[in-house]
């Protein structure tokens, strides 16, 4: 037995009741249900029916025990096809019938009219679960863009009901839980890390609903979630909880809620979260700002510090002293180094400024993403009728992948000179506001400026007789960006 969406869970105490009254008229004896309440039995269902693995599980290891498998209706041996051919097979094997209450009769698996029947029944199960996955998905689709919310409120905010019907009307802020989103965004803007703001977050009491302290993932999750700008979010194409799925293939409509944090702030973050650079695996806490940025001049490997200085991380190519490396990369008020000097010179407002016209593009850019995904989706989802039309589908798909890499790759560009003054402002007295920022963002600010359109990617060369300014070379795409460095 088990609960489909039409039906509360008292539904299968009802099935059970049927199965039960069915059963007496044709002499059967009902032993020990296999139940999976609340789990459909649809192929798009992403719940694992524990049950259901029990129950083949014991037929194939003559642990059944009964002459009879009792279902509601045919759709409650499973809406896959694959599932319920394989449990055919398995009760032909067995010797086991099938009595379906609905119909009110027993089918041999070993008879072919039988077994046509409860085959051409998967059949149909199958198709009508996906025309019911269909529906849905379009009417959650029409719902998203209205902007309307759904589901439980996430933490900030709490529901609005009609008081008539009691339906779900709006989202509003919680004042007793939006504190911790809104500081989570001030503070990754600034720069700090997730794993600092977990552990202040703990150490200020902070819970989650459940009881718990939040976790890195946790806060980056809250952090990606469109809600809190004001947004909502639908994901067409997929039924995971893949990172891409959730943060990557979303789209986003205006809500009818108002966001916690400013549009501003929210776009920020979400730039600095998805950054390609971000998505890598690092153990441990950052603390050095240039570790990571600096590669090996003879490998191209990461370099990390040992014995006080740089090495090369993969196969110690190259070492050189910390201090003479951060002295000269970094420097101090007195004396700035190549980011110091940078960041207070005027070149950097000439290289970052963003121009009226870049405002306007990024909305544009913005405004054709949004209308490029959509077409993508609506292409992925359409039904070909040929073979031609297939393969005409699939070539409109990865041409709009192209356009959407290249919107994508050019927002990142044009926003960019932001997420600098985001983690630390420019202009005079740089080198105190350097020092004041958490390490997280002098090294956000590093990877920014040590780049090849920048100051240039910075790679240590062998060499001892040779100074720190020869070893450490910069190899850059644009030269006459750092003329003032």
């Amino acid at each position: 037995m088990s609960e489909d969406g039409s039906r509360d869970s008292r539904s299968v105490d009802s099935q059970h009741a049927d199965n039960t009254e069915g059963c007496e008229e044709h002499g059967i004896t009902l032993g020990v249900p296999y139940t999976d309440n609340g789990i459909s039995a649809s192929r798009f269902s992403t719940k694992s029916r524990d049950d259901f693995v029990r129950l083949v599980a014991d037929l194939e290891n003559d642990m059944f025990g009964a002459e009879v498998l009792v279902l509601w209706e045919n759709s409650r041996g499973s809406r896959k096809v694959s599932e319920w051919a394989l449990l055919i097979e398995l009760l032909e094997a067995k010797g086991v019938r099938v009595f379906v209450t609905c119909d009110n009769r027993l089918y041999d698996p070993a008879v072919p009219a039988d077994r046509k029947i409860l085959q051409s029944a998967a059949i149909d199960s199958e198709q009508e679960s996906y025309k019911t996955s269909m529906r849905n998905r379009r009417t959650a689709k029409r719902e998203a863009q209205k902007g309307r919310p759904y589901g439980r409120a996430p933490q900030g905010y709490m529901p609005v009901y009609d008081p008539q019907t009691g339906d779900l009307v709006n989202w509003v802020e919680n004042p007793d839980e939006s504190h911790v989103p809104k500081q989570l965004f001030t503070r990754l803007r600034k720069g700090h890390s997730l794993r600092s703001i977990a552990k202040d977050f703990e150490k200020r009491g902070y819970r989650t609903r459940t009881g718990k302290p939040f976790s890195e993932q946790h806060l980056r999750d809250m952090a990606l979630r469109p809600t809190y700008g004001g947004y909502r979010g639908h994901s067409p194409k997929s039924r995971g909880n893949s990172f891409k799925a959730k943060h990557q293939q979303v789209e986003l409509a205006k809500a009818t809620w108002d966001g916690l944090v400013d549009e501003e702030t929210f776009w920020a973050v979400r730039r600095m979260l998805l950054a390609p650079e971000r998505r890598t695996t690092r153990t441990g806490r950052a603390k050095y700002e240039l570790t990571g940025t600096i590669t090996c001049g003879v490998c191209s490997g990461k370099t990390t510090i040992k014995t006080k200085g740089y090495q090369c991380d993969e196969k110690g190519c190259v070492h050189l002293s910390k201090a003479k490396v951060d002295e000269y990369l970094i420097g101090t008020a007195d004396e700035p180094g190549l980011i110091l000097a940078y960041l207070s010179s005027d070149q950097v407002y000439q290289d970052f400024a963003a121009s009226p016209q870049d405002e306007g593009r990024v909305t544009q850019i913005r405004a054709d993403l949004a209308r490029l995904r959509a077409e993508k989706a609506e292409t992925e989802g359409a039904e070909p009728e040929t073979l031609a039309e297939a393969r005409m589908f699939a070539r409109t798909v990865a041409n709009l992948e192209k356009k959407i890499t290249k919107l994508e790759a050019e927002e990142r560009a044009l926003t960019m000179p932001s997420v600098l003054s985001d983690l630390i402002q420019p202009g005079a007295d740089v080198a105190a506001r350097w020092a004041q920022a958490p390490v997280s963002a002098r090294r956000q600010v590093a990877r920014l400026l040590l780049c090849p359109e920048v100051l240039g990617e910075v790679v240590i060369i062998p060499g001892r007789n040779l100074s720190v300014a020869e070893r450490l070379q910069r190899r850059r795409s644009q030269p006459d960006m750092t003329q003032a460095a």
